[in-house]
């Protein structure tokens, strides 16, 4: 049985805090974070003079993923059939690149329904150092396959946006693995790509599905294990674990697992920072977040992470108040949790149509 409203309301907007803190301090050295803002380095919304936390590519993505998904899920309610999620996904994505300036979208891009609700919340015209991996990926117009890899890179872009496969598809954590690596390698073609985006949407199933952390870990740790070419994110996961059984977490420590800029290393720091303050919301996105790499995106899947499991009443409310257009994103929460009643294939009623069109 999946989590209540509080817990994905926790994981959606967590993962927003997480990105919005750790998002000025990126491409920072740690050295230079700890100079300027203290020993405990940041631990609030510090881009702009207002104190309000502003979300990157990052959130922005995951909202357009959870966009393609449950418009795929609205479809499956008409038509009695789930399928077709690949397409709709990536027609997500690229109303995402449609936001993201109408410069070299291609025709693909041009030509993409401009329906539903998301394309409309003008917060998210914004460019906040989109990746240039999913950029590029974007603009051929065509997406990437985990057979027919679309380029050679391993970014972080795959896993950052994928925790909502995770919370829809909370009882079959196989198909969560296997439905996350797939959206990752539309722009994402290296194993560790899209394969860390796997293992964090099959690790969000089994926490959704009531297992603790370190069980869902262990458990999805197998899944990895019978996909080609996993060994080095298996590497990364069991770096994490051993490091965990290490005392006095440390910014150093964080840092000894890279940067996070490749999904295997984004993924390990986020496991390691998540199971060192398992019940203690903020202190892990303190760690997520002060280090020398990529601080938005580790904060952000920290914050899916621990959001998910401890929920949004967890989670300092100075953060949640202060975080820019709150209200969307946590009504992107709440779509995802709607209880499908029956076999899941009952007709949602015509708001939720206009929301999430089914063509």
């Amino acid at each position: 049985m999946k989590r209540g409203l509080d817990n994905y309301i926790g994981c959606i907007v967590g993962g927003a805090i997480g990105d919005a803190l750790g998002a000025p301090i990126e491409f920072m050295q740690l050295e230079d974070i700890l100079d300027q803002f203290g020993p405990n380095g940041v631990n609030e919304y510090v881009e702009n003079s207002s104190g309000f936390g502003e979300i990157t590519d990052d959130t922005q993505m995951l909202l357009f993923t959870a966009e393609g998904l449950l418009r795929s899920w609205h479809r499956a309610t008409v038509r009695g059939v789930w399928g077709g999620y690949s397409k709709i996904c990536f027609d997500s994505y690229l109303r995402w690149l449609i936001t993201q300036g109408n410069h070299n979208i291609g025709e693909s891009a041009s030509n993409v329904d401009l329906d539903g609700w998301l394309i409309k919340e003008r917060f998210l015209y914004k460019r906040r150092a989109p990746g240039l991996t999913c950029l590029s990926a974007l603009q051929k117009g065509h997406p990437g396959t985990i057979s027919r890899p679309i380029n050679n890179s391993k970014g972080c872009g795959g896993i950052m946006r994928i925790a909502p496969v995770g919370l829809l598809f909370y009882n079959d954590p196989a198909n969560a693995f296997k439905i996350g690596a797939e959206l990752a390698a539309m722009t994402h073609g290296h194993p560790s790509g899209y394969l860390s985006a796997g293992y964090l949407a099959a690790l969000i199933a089994y926490i959704n599905s009531g297992k603790d952390l370190l069980e869902s870990i262990a458990e999805t740790s197998q899944l990895l294990k019978a996909y080609e070419h996993s060994e080095e994110t298996l590497l990364s996961v069991e770096k994490a674990l051993e490091l965990y059984h290490c005392p006095h977490p440390s910014f150093e420590k964080v840092e000894s697992l890279g940067g996070g800029w490749v999904g295997e290393e984004s993924l390990a720091i986020s496991l390691y920072c998540c199971l060192c303050f398992e019940n203690d919301f903020e202190k892990a996105i303190n760690l997520a977040i002060n280090h020398s790499g990529d601080t938005d995106s580790t904060g952000a899947i920290t914050g899916n992470i621990l959001g998910l499991k401890l929920g949004e009443k967890a989670i300092p409310n100075r953060w949640i108040t202060h975080l820019s257009n709150y209200e969307t994103i946590r009504q992107v929460a709440e779509d995802l949790h709607i209880e499908m009643k029956g076999n899941g294939y009952d007709q949602f009623d015509s708001e939720w149509g206009k929301k999430y069109p089914t063509h």
